[in-house]
């Protein structure tokens, strides 16, 4: 079972790429470009993983990294960064992201460790049904 993403990104040709490109590997993909309505949504949608634009939202990032980090401690998070914003990198990591990225990424890299998540749930979801 594929993975739910959501896509929290301020640059609109990141977000609409990465959302094209998931879409047709198969992903359910949903998209925003910042903290609006973050909460709301995350309350109405099932979402497994975010992709989380650190390099556009900076700080702001961070704060929602800890606020989903607080409300939604099971979804994982990939940090997308640039290479001058290390601080912000460490930062999420020590909050627990599952992964980050440094643009310029290769989209299989990413696409890779996205796969590497969902083999993992439905390993976890058989165990738990054959218990």
């Amino acid at each position: 079972m594929d993975p739910h993403i959501l896509i929290i990104a301020t640059e609109t040709s990141l977000r609409v790429n990465l959302s094209q490109h998931l879409r047709e590997e198969g992903f359910h993909v949903l998209e925003t470009d910042g903290a609006q309505a973050l909460m709301s949504l995350l309350d109405k949608e099932d979402v497994d993983l975010i992709l989380l634009d650190l390099q556009g939202l900076k700080r702001n990032g961070i704060a929602m990294m800890r606020l989903i980090r607080q409300r939604f401690p099971q979804i994982k998070i990939i940090t997308i960064n640039s290479g001058d914003q290390l601080d912000l990198s460490i930062e999420s990591m020590r909050l627990g992201a599952f992964d980050d990225f440094l643009i310029p990424f290769h989209l299989e890299g990413l696409m890779a460790r996205i796969r590497s998540l969902g083999d993992g749930r439905s390993t976890e979801d058989k165990t738990e049904k054959s218990r």
